[in-house]
């Protein structure tokens, strides 16, 4: 074996342990998230997300008057909290549903950072952990979102015209407008305006709302810098 062969397995292994250690930092920063929610942040969350976290007795007045004010279904209610041994049984099969809940339990608490819009593998990394890390594939994942779908958890499953499996968990108005955007920003990460405009033919009012409307709704962040200029950035893409 070469030393440059050898160099390049160890950045790889490097690479895969620094990546491991991240997604273990943000497993942990979820269940702490979850673990210490509070009447706040569940109004937060039922105001911004429609959705509802009914995990303690506790809080079960705030529930109720919460699911009242924003009209939230029940399939958006969350009555317990899923964690990775929940999802394999004694024979490590696995449960779908759990396995889809796990998925959303855990986007949700880092809705803020992607929208709420996420291609199916960064999904399954973010599951891909633990005690499932290597008894979970992306097939399981991709039938646990179907479920979800059909029983209205989620908002939509769709797919790009460049094959990329997007997953809509959380309710959001999608325009053709905003999937052109969408596709074009994946060959970088981010788009400015003027891109947007000169690639799509577009007037810059056009290719303003659209991009204002992903930024409104947490798939895009927007930028402003004396280098750059003005640009959104889709982490979620």
């Amino acid at each position: 074996m070469g030393i440059r062969k050898i160099e390049d397995e160890i950045d790889l292994k490097e690479a895969m342990r620094k990546r491991a250690g991240e997604l273990r930092i943000k497993e942990l920063q979820a269940k702490a998230s979850t673990d210490n929610i509070t009447k706040d942040r569940l109004r937060e969350l039922a105001k911004k997300h429609g959705v509802i976290l009914a995990l303690t007795p506790e809080l079960k007045d705030e529930v109720k008057a919460l699911r009242e004010k924003y009209n939230i279904p029940s399939s958006k209610i969350i009555t317990e909290q899923i964690r990775e041994h929940d999802v394999l049984d004694t024979k490590s099969r696995i449960d779908t549903e759990k396995l889809g809940m796990l998925a959303y339990q855990r986007v949700l608490m880092h809705k803020e950072e992607t929208g709420g819009i996420m291609p199916i593998s960064e999904v399954f990394e973010l599951i891909s952990t633990g005690i499932l890390k290597n008894n979970v594939e992306i097939k399981d994942l991709t039938k646990a979102m179907k479920l979800l779908k059909k029983k209205s958890v989620i908002e939509d499953i769709r797919e790009l015209e460049t094959g990329v499996i997007m997953i809509h968990f959380f309710p959001i108005q999608y325009t053709s407008d905003q999937v052109k955007i969408i596709e074009l920003a994946r060959e970088k990460g981010f788009l400015s305006l003027e891109d947007a405009c000169l690639k799509l033919d577009w007037s810059q009012d056009r290719a303003l709302r659209a991009l204002k409307s992903l930024e409104n709704t947490g798939v895009a962040k927007f930028t402003d810098s004396l280098l750059k200029g003005k640009q959104w950035a889709f982490p979620s893409i």
